[in-house]
């Protein structure tokens, strides 16, 4: 699996790291939920956003060189925020719990990004934004 993001509407009070989840095996592998999602050097992992579709108990299954995607919503209100340069992610098993967490290759024009606020969408077959 390769998983990477970039950063979108870098520097507005509500930008984006569309995340990618790809297939690189020669077999199928699925995914459920949400991604597990931790900020920079953040230790608590995410919520999943309330303004998400239901059905993040589904299992999409990924053919060799499938594709799914997600989104880590930031939201920046100016002062107190908090920066980073990476985020780690996990995927989540049926029982809903994280595996082991793994760096994501961001990428874009401006790698850091700043947050007040932030929570994940469900893994989806469709890409949530524009990216």
């Amino acid at each position: 699996m390769l998983l990477t993001a970039v950063h979108r509407f870098a520097g507005q009070q509500g930008d984006h790291l569309p995340v990618t989840a790809s297939n690189k095996g020669s077999t199928p592998c699925w995914v459920t939920s949400y991604p597990a999602v931790k900020l920079g050097d953040a230790g608590a992992v995410l919520p999943h956003s309330k303004k998400d579709n239901p059905g993040g108990s589904k299992r999409l299954t990924l053919q060799p060189g499938g594709k799914v995607y997600s989104a880590v919503n930031l939201f920046d209100y100016g002062s107190k925020h908090h920066t980073a340069q990476s985020f780690a992610l996990a995927l989540r098993g049926t029982n809903g719990q994280s595996g082991p967490s793994y760096s994501v290759a961001l990428q874009g024009a401006k790698p850091q990004f700043s947050w007040n606020e932030a929570d994940v969408l469900n893994w989806s077959a469709k890409k949530p934004y524009d990216f």
